[in-house]
């Protein structure tokens, strides 16, 4: 999957901006504040149709009334025309001249795999980043995914609503529960295989590349810690008198928590920065071969400030493994002082300045 062209118009500090890619490494450098980040998150906006960062709303440049997003996106057999028109309180996206209806069948099409700085929380934040994290990525892969999960939210809903109903009660009727404990766990128990199969064949991804961005000897490991060691439906059933009192449902796969290790010690208590960038990077690298595995097309590869805090030596080997990969990757910095120059011959490089984009090679 590669992103060909990229228009811009009325987006955050765009006024008008039009940009050809390159199918490989695309490297956009200018000071912080240029509007680097901004295109980035108008390309991860292509794929799940919001930002990672804000409202709709506030994507519309500063007293305008809309903004646009035009670009094309070449997949294995077909080229997709995707225009999304963004105005103060509607969002149409148009596919191939049809404009879509529901946001899920949208949502799967272009395939966005991103290292943002709010990534590296991913490592001492809480749980629920990981969780979004992966379920972002799968749901991405495979929009039944993204069906079970809601599916299990609505489930979860109607418990924890009746939960609160009953705890009020002196003699509740658990009759009711035991359906809706019923239903959760089956599509829980859904939601947790898909996790495990992801978690299975991210660690296999992980074993070539980890060690060669790291330059270490350590082990690498991406771990899936489910809330609940057993058969759900059994562990729910066990736990309502504990749900009762606190009045939610205390765990299930809404509670579900992944963990980073390196020889077998939890990342966040062992990793220097660095170490864990390179971590998260890996991740995001195994994570691009298990969608083309699975869609037969690679992800875009979005890095945002990836160079910092990396020495040069992983500076260099990260970029000369993008470079020998099919991935069209997109990278902005700061500087790429400590770049060897044959690595950057293969790239092309972009300078931003003042929310303006300029291409100074490959053109």
């Amino acid at each position: 999957m590669k992103i060909n062209q990229l228009s811009l118009y009325n987006y955050r500090g765009y006024n008008k901006q039009d940009i050809a890619f390159s199918k490989g490494v695309n490297l956009f450098i200018g000071n912080n504040g240029s509007g680097k980040t901004n295109l980035l998150e108008a390309i991860y906006f292509l794929s799940l149709a919001k930002s990672y960062k804000t409202d709709d709303a506030n994507l519309i440049k500063f007293n305008e009334d809309f903004s646009r997003i035009l670009t094309t996106v070449d997949q294995s057999k077909h080229t997709l025309k995707i225009k999304i028109i963004l105005s103060k309180n509607k969002k149409k996206i148009i596919l191939d001249g049809r404009e879509i209806q529901k946001l899920s069948d949208y949502i799967g099409q272009v395939n966005v795999v991103s290292f943002l700085p709010e990534d590296m929380n991913l490592i001492k934040g809480p749980p629920k980043d990981r969780r979004y994290f992966i379920n972002s990525i799968i749901g991405q892969m495979d929009r039944n995914y993204l069906i079970e999960l809601s599916n299990y939210k609505m489930c979860l809903k109607q418990r924890n609503d009746l939960i609160k109903k009953l705890s009020e009660e002196k003699k509740p009727d658990m009759t009711l529960l035991d359906i809706y404990t019923e239903q959760l766990a089956q599509a829980g128990e859904k939601i947790i295989a898909y996790r495990q199969k992801f978690i299975t064949n991210m660690n296999l991804e992980l074993k070539t590349i980890y060690p060669y961005l790291a330059n270490n000897r350590y082990s690498f490991e991406f771990k899936y810690k489910p809330s609940i060691d057993g058969l759900l439906e059994s562990v729910l059933k066990e736990n309502y008198r504990k749900d009762l009192f606190i009045r939610t449902t205390s765990s299930g796969p809404h509670r579900d928590d992944y963990g980073f290790y390196m020889n077998d010690i939890d990342a966040k208590d062992m990793a220097s920065q660095g170490e864990q960038r390179i971590m998260i990077l890996s991740s995001l690298l195994a994570v691009t071969e298990i969608i083309y595995e699975y869609k037969h097309q690679r992800p875009i590869l979005l890095l945002d400030d990836v160079f910092s805090e990396l020495d040069t030596t992983r500076q260099n080997k990260l970029i000369h493994f993008l470079n020998q990969s099919d991935l069209q990757t997109i990278i902005t910095t700061t500087s790429t002082t400590n770049i060897n120059q044959e690595v950057l011959d293969d790239a092309k490089i972009f300078n931003v300045k003042n929310h303006f984009i300029r291409g100074n090679k490959h053109e």
